[in-house]
């Protein structure tokens, strides 16, 4: 029912857990669905968010940036041995990160490129990079789409400033990736922010690889990133 997917995390590698096909229904063996009566655009999640998801997925839009409440597992209290993972690579500013908690619940923010073009159905994982292994294969369902009247909007920005204020997202550079995945982001637990990347000293969008030059490998790569409390950090490579 499950199949796997390394995903670069600090220079090590991360087995992330990947549906075969990008469905709600590839759950693990055991793990059900159900409906849920509290709805955004037909089908989305509203109100309180609980792990694992026991209904409708959290329901984003391209170019949102949001960070997200939930409520922690009922056997699992602290959660500092976790990340939190997204096994797709390419939909969203950083698809890994620190958790930030606080009493029963941690928080995950999240922003979705502006240039998303096709759904996903993905799922938030916690993942123990110390054991390698994940919480459990249910996690919590999103739903990143192009473009959505009503998405989900319960943005907790404040409470995770209020945290990690000075936790400014961390990245690394693969020049041997393609463009679009070359860029590395690891949310350090207070999210990505403003970005501005610099190729040979000419601007371009951090996020779109596709509007990188071709030489772009060969020229010296800046990237000054904000977390969402305006902290920045910036490295060249």
């Amino acid at each position: 029912m499950k199949s796997f997917k390394k995903i670069l995390v600090a220079g090590g590698t991360v087995v992330a857990l990947a549906a075969v096909a990008v469905s709600f229904q590839n759950c693990a063996p055991g793990a059900a669905e159900d409906g849920s009566s509290n709805t955004v655009a037909s089908d989305g999640l509203q109100g309180d968010i609980y792990y694992p998801s026991n209904g409708s997925p959290v329901v984003l839009t391209a170019g949102q940036n949001i960070s997200l409440k939930i409520s922690k597992p009922a056997n699992l209290s602290d959660l500092s041995s976790y990340y939190w993972v997204i096994y797709d690579t390419s939909v969203t500013a950083a698809y890994i990160g620190t958790i930030t908690q606080s009493g029963n619940y941690f928080y995950v923010s999240l922003q979705v490129k502006s240039d998303l073009s096709t759904q996903r159905d993905l799922r938030i994982y916690l993942y123990n990079p110390n054991t390698k292994t994940y919480l459990d294969g249910n996690g919590i369902k999103i739903s990143l789409r192009p473009s959505v009247s009503n998405p989900y909007q319960s943005d907790y920005v404040s409470e995770v400033c209020a945290l990690k204020q000075n936790s400014a997202p961390t990245y690394s550079l693969n020049k041997a990736a393609p463009s679009s995945t070359a860029l590395y982001i690891f949310d350090n637990g207070a999210g990505v922010g403003n970005m501005s990347c610099s190729i040979g000293g000419v601007a371009y969008n951090c996020l779109a690889g596709s509007s990188w030059p071709s030489n772009w490998t060969s020229q010296t790569f800046t990237v000054q990133a904000f977390n969402r409390c305006g902290v920045s950090r910036t490295q060249s490579f």
